[in-house]
């Protein structure tokens, strides 16, 4: 079972009850089924079961714990702006990913205020769920952008391993995608899932500006900071539906936090 780490006081801001202690809640906390290996004034660590990724991020525990103890019961409610209203974004699926990574989801979360917390939170989530519940990012990868970087449409293609150039993340020199799985960390570390293929799975915006290399890197140039306010998100993969829920995972982790939730228009070629 995965563990994660929570820090206690955003937990309790979270829980929003004022009156909660550290040890009403060492005494609570396991009977949701969990196993908790510590909590004190600092962190909690708590093992979640594979059957509940919604718990690996600080918010999706504490929605949880909240409905456990009474504070907020009943499902959620979630509102999800229709992309026509408001952002419009299109994201074009091109038909010769299928053979690659044919699967993907997108959302974009606007108004979004990040503080040092919950960019550890998000970041935190996302490698979680890169792990268990997207083995390993075989089954799912998640790209996480600041939209404010880039500009739609947005397009999902195979290319070629030895043609476009982009910086990846953390990296300062453009490099092809060939050279990413050679030379970057993640590159190296996750390869493998995509190095078989004559193609490549890559999005780029309507500059031709790279998002990301799924399921490797995301591109330096949509990096996520605390100044960062709109958020696009990518799920790619092999299953529709793990797909989904690791993107419902992410967006309503981050809805937590104040962000709105808008739709995006997937257009899919053919």
């Amino acid at each position: 079972m995965p563990t994660v780490e929570f820090d206690t006081e955003d937990l309790m801001h979270l829980l929003g009850d004022g009156n909660l202690t550290v040890d009403f809640l060492r005494q609570r906390i396991p009977m949701m089924g969990v196993d908790m290996d510590k909590i004190d004034d600092e962190s909690v660590v708590v093992e979640i079961f594979p059957n509940r990724p919604d718990m690996l991020s600080v918010e999706g525990f504490a929605r949880a714990l909240s409905g456990f103890l009474g504070i907020e019961t009943g499902f959620k409610n979630y509102q999800v702006i229709d992309p026509d209203i408001e952002s419009n974004i299109k994201f074009h699926v091109n038909s010769n990913v299928k053979d690659v990574r044919a699967e993907c989801a997108c959302a974009l979360i606007k108004n979004v205020e990040l503080d040092e917390d919950s960019m550890v939170s998000l970041m935190n989530l996302q490698e979680k769920l890169h792990i268990t519940h997207g083995r390993n990012r075989r089954k799912v990868a998640i790209g996480a952008h600041d939209m404010d970087r880039v500009k739609p449409p947005f397009k999902y293609l195979a290319v070629d391993p030895w043609g476009i150039r982009f910086v990846p993340l953390g990296m300062d020199e453009p490099m092809t995608p060939s050279e990413v799985l050679r030379r970057h960390p993640k590159g190296i570390e996750y390869g493998d899932i995509i190095r078989g293929s004559p193609l490549y799975p890559l999005i780029v915006d309507s500059n031709s500006d790279v998002l990301s290399l799924p399921p490797i890197i995301n591109g330096e140039l949509t990096k996520i900071t605390q100044d960062t306010k709109n958020i696009f998100l990518e799920v790619t993969g092999l299953d529709r539906v793990a797909v989904e829920k690791a993107l419902n995972i992410m967006v309503t982790s981050i809805a937590e936090r104040g962000g709105e939730i808008h739709g995006v228009e997937m257009i899919f070629e053919n």
